[in-house]
C-alpha cells in the first residue's frame, strides 16, 4: 500500500473533494504503528552491530515523536463521527482500480454483504 500516493490529491484527485474517512485515519494509525515496530527492531540491530554516529538517544527520540504520531491519530479516530454505509461502499469503488487493494476490496465487500443481510 503506497499511503503517500493514495492520500495526495495529485494523485488521487478523488480525495480533492472528500472528507477524511475514519478507515483512513485507521490505516495511518496501523501504518504508524507498523512504522513504531520497525523502528524498535532498528533500535535493537543498532545495539547489537552499533554505528559511531547512531546513538540509543536517537532511537528514543524517535520512540517519543513516534508515540506522539499514534496518539495523535487515536484522538483523530476517537473524534471522527464514523463512516457509513454509502461512504464505505465509495471507498470501495475508488479502491476497485487501483493495485494493491484486491483482498481489501474483497474482504469490505463481503463485510458489506453481511451488514445489509442483517438491516
Amino acid at each position: 500500500m503506497d499511503l503517500y500516493r493514495y492520500f495526495h490529491p495529485h494523485h488521487n484527485p478523488r480525495l480533492r473533494k472528500h472528507p477524511l474517512r475514519l478507515q483512513e485515519i485507521g490505516e495511518l494509525q496501523l501504518a504508524a504503528s507498523e512504522l513504531q515496530k520497525a523502528i524498535e527492531r532498528a533500535e535493537i540491530r543498532s545495539a547489537n552491530c552499533p554505528q559511531s554516529p547512531l546513538s540509543a538517544e536517537h532511537f528514543a527520540e524517535l520512540s517519543r515523536a513516534m508515540e506522539y504520531v499514534s496518539d495523535t491519530l487515536g484522538i483523530l479516530t476517537h473524534a471522527h463521527p464514523g463512516d457509513d454505509l454509502a461512504t464505505m461502499r465509495e471507498l470501495m469503488q475508488e479502491r476497485e482500480e487501483a493495485p494493491g487493494w484486491e483482498s481489501w476490496v474483497r474482504l469490505l465487500k463481503q463485510r458489506l454483504e453481511l451488514v445489509t443481510q442483517y438491516d
